[in-house]
């Protein structure tokens, strides 16, 4: 399924805080972009917007040349991953990932197809009658990915999906992610707030600051040509914080 996403101009804001200032970006089809930027920077009210639980000030977005400003979020039919995975901790795996098809009252066969292609594409097989507590960090995180995807979404939206997952099994869990979601080959929008993560994950980067897209490009192209010192000290070293004195 082709999905393509534009962004225009949007700008949020809260009371005298700007959160998001004029942010344009276009997300082409199948790719994983990164929004990566420091915490209030704007990245998740951009998040939201996009999922259509915030609305923004001024500004359009549009998926494959349809306006959506006032789509609803049901409609827009987007996957979303919280922070937090957001797992009912008293359902199964296999019912947390069927919930979003149960609701939409599909028939049983269908919604068993479908969850049996789910688990094989996160590896998850036999361990479907497991609950969140009962799995590893990466486990949940791939409950929650296949629970997203099971609505076969137009977009598919990510919030910090690396801040729960353990440092040691980091780096396995990264790519795993990266791997999961191309072979859905769904179109994606992750943010993140720790360059490494980013530089791995991301086909693209949107580096964000103040409410502002500073500069996007592929990893090569923002090394080779940053466009300020922000860019500049940011892709210099993965161990680089992000703290008000840039």
């Amino acid at each position: 399924m082709m999905t393509e996403l534009r962004v225009e101009e949007v700008t949020k804001r809260y009371g005298e805080v700007t959160a998001l200032d004029r942010v344009s970006l276009n997300v082409q089809s199948e790719e994983f972009l990164v929004v990566m930027g420091p915490s209030g920077c704007g990245k998740t009210p951009l998040l939201l917007i996009l999922l259509g639980v915030l609305k923004a000030d001024s500004g359009h977005i549009y998926l494959d040349r349809n306006l959506i400003d006032n789509v609803s979020v049901e409609n827009r039919n987007f996957g979303y991953v919280p922070q937090d995975f957001g797992l009912f901790p008293h359902m199964t795996a296999h019912d947390n990932i069927t919930f979003g098809l149960r609701v939409r009252n599909l028939p049983k066969a269908d919604v068993e197809r479908r969850v049996g292609e789910l688990l094989s594409l996160v590896e998850l097989q036999g361990m479907e009658q497991r609950r969140p507590a009962e799995l590893s960090g990466g486990q949940r995180q791939r409950v929650a990915l296949a629970r997203a995807m099971a609505i076969q979404p137009s977009l598919l939206l990510l919030d910090e999906p690396l801040s729960n997952v353990d440092e040691a099994t980091k780096s396995e869990i990264r790519e795993k992610l990266k791997e999961t979601v191309k072979r859905a080959g769904v179109t994606t929008i992750c943010v993140l707030h720790d360059p490494g993560d980013a530089l791995t994950l991301g086909d693209r980067i949107a580096v964000m600051y103040a409410g502002k897209i500073l500069q996007i490009g592929t990893v090569q192209s923002l090394l080779e040509k940053p466009e300020n010192e922000i860019v500049t000290r940011l892709l210099a070293s993965h161990l680089f914080r992000w703290d008000e004195r840039i």
